[in-house]
């Protein structure tokens, strides 16, 4: 074989060679790659007392330390009151729920539906339903699963919580959106927050109100002791929900309550404005098991109630709610349940912030200057009160002294705070874009349940890769033509010479 020959066969070998040398580093990598990870859905219906709202969430199917990193998606508030006020019509509050179905279907892919696993928690207004009327609640609750049940998700249920689970659920959803659960570092990695406090969570609805904590000492009352394991991390707290002392129904408490100190239709109302008057029926008044209708009372009478805006009157009447004593075992919060002393810094939302927020009062306010704001405004007769928000509603108006009077009770008698930690309450409705309350939490904790997937490895090869590859082999294959080409070649010459 001549010398040139030899060479051009020696360029062909390495050629050849670094065909598939790079043909190996291009597959081996891509065989091993990774697809990106998979996103998981969850749906939560807020089934509350005076209205209802369905919670689309997301997380990551890779899990960190066992709970997933979730966020919200949307909320969708359901049109008309609670599905407890359908006790005379439950397959309505199934039908109520359709239209927020509807459109979570449109955020869920279709081929994740079925795998999306879907909770309805009921709160304090079904609470208050079951103990009236047990089998209306179950019926109520029988409907809405059949009307969730029509839609292609994993449901997993409708059930009423405890007051315990809403208030410590409330609480991990503030601890986990101001990150002191889990936080994502610098390292670009999720990691358990070293040397922060976590937060306390103080929730106001309409039927109950709930305060959770981290307390300084051993919690004393088992029925008030909470344990969470979150995030690799064990959480023991005191959590306490209130049932009937909500907004809606301890401002239903203080009518009835002025109405029965009148024995008369007549209802002199001093946390309404001076020149309000509306009529109710004491079958109105007394339509719920906070309230007790006096056994001399017939339903059908009408009730007129006129504001007299007495704002001491008024504190007086809300105090009388509330039994301050406590028992000589150990401190207390109100009606002789037990309750550390308040520690660390609170978020207050719900009822709270939005009462509070319609005087804006929310914004780090002292407690003097919330004093005399709400001072201010249940000594407004109806016109001024008219003229100071003339976009609210009625009830808005009628109800903004004692509801905001009824909060600052509730928050210094009730839960003890004072001039000196009331700088660490912070009044809040959202973080970061997501509403806070309890369902966040709630997912959160279930997303211990729900299983997590590894990474899915690649099971067939992007198409940029088959191409590359495909160019290298074909250059092979020409490198090897071109090769034999070139051996026929020589031989022929080498025939042709020696003829």
């Amino acid at each position: 074989m001549s010398p040139r020959l030899l060479r051009a066969v020696g360029w062909a070998a390495v050629l050849v060679l670094l065909t598939v040398v790079v043909f190996v580093m291009v597959l081996i990598p891509a065989k091993d790659a990774v697809l990106p990870t998979r996103i998981k859905y969850g749906l939560v219906f807020d089934a509350g007392s005076t209205h209802t709202s369905l919670y689309t969430y997301q997380w990551r199917a890779n899990k960190e330390n066992g709970t997933g990193i979730v966020s919200q998606v949307e909320a969708c508030s359901v049109s008309g009151p609670g599905i407890s006020s359908y006790a005379d019509d439950p397959a309505g509050a199934g039908a109520s729920l359709k239209p927020c179905l509807d459109r979570a279907m449109k955020i869920i892919p279709a081929e994740q539906q079925r795998e999306t696993p879907t909770y309805l928690g009921a709160t304090a207004g079904m609470r208050l339903l079951r103990e009236e009327n047990s089998s209306k609640a179950e019926q109520v609750l029988v409907e809405v699963s059949k009307a969730i049940g029509e839609y292609p998700v994993d449901f997993r249920g409708a059930r009423i919580l405890t007051g315990s689970e809403e208030g410590s659920f409330g609480w991990i959803t503030v601890n986990y959106l101001l990150e002191t659960l889990v936080k994502f570092s610098f390292a670009e990695k999720w990691e358990h927050p070293q040397d922060i406090e976590v937060l306390g969570a103080l929730d106001l609805g309409g039927a109950s109100t709930q305060i959770t904590f981290q307390p300084g000492v051993p919690v004393e009352d088992r029925n008030t002791s909470v344990f969470f394991r979150l995030y690799g991390t064990n959480y023991s707290l005191y959590s306490h929900s209130y049932l009937c002392y909500g907004q809606s129904q301890a401002l239903k408490m203080l009518l009835a309550a002025l109405h029965q100190a009148s024995l008369s239709t007549q209802i002199k109302h001093p946390c309404y404005p001076q020149g309000y008057q509306e009529n109710i029926t004491v079958a109105e008044l007394y339509d719920s098991p906070c309230v007790h209708a006096p056994s001399s009372a017939s339903p059908g009478p009408v009730l007129t109630v006129t504001g007299t805006g007495d704002p001491a009157a008024c504190a007086t009447a809300i105090r009388s709610l509330f039994n301050f004593t406590c028992r000589a075992q150990g401190p207390c919060g109100f009606n002789g349940v037990y309750q550390p002393p308040v520690r660390g810094q609170f978020f207050a939302f719900s009822g709270f912030y939005h009462s509070l927020h319609f005087l804006n009062l929310t914004g780090g306010r002292s407690l003097s200057l919330v004093n005399a704001t709400i001072m201010q405004i249940c000594n407004s007769s109806w016109k001024q009160v008219q003229e100071l928000f003339p976009m609210a509603s009625r009830t808005q108006l009628r109800d903004t002294c004692t509801a905001s009077s009824y909060i600052l009770t509730l928050l210094l008698k009730g839960y003890k705070f004072n001039i000196t930690t009331w700088p660490s309450i912070h009044f809040i409705q959202q973080v970061a874009n997501v509403d806070v309350g309890w369902t966040l939490g709630y997912m959160l904790n279930l997303t211990n349940m729900i299983p997590s997937e590894p990474p899915t490895a690649v099971t067939e090869l992007p198409r940029s890769i088959w191409i590359a590859a495909t160019l290298l082999l074909a250059i092979m294959l020409i490198l090897i033509f071109c090769l034999l080409t070139a051996m026929c070649c020589h031989r022929n010459s080498l025939g042709y010479e020696q003829l």
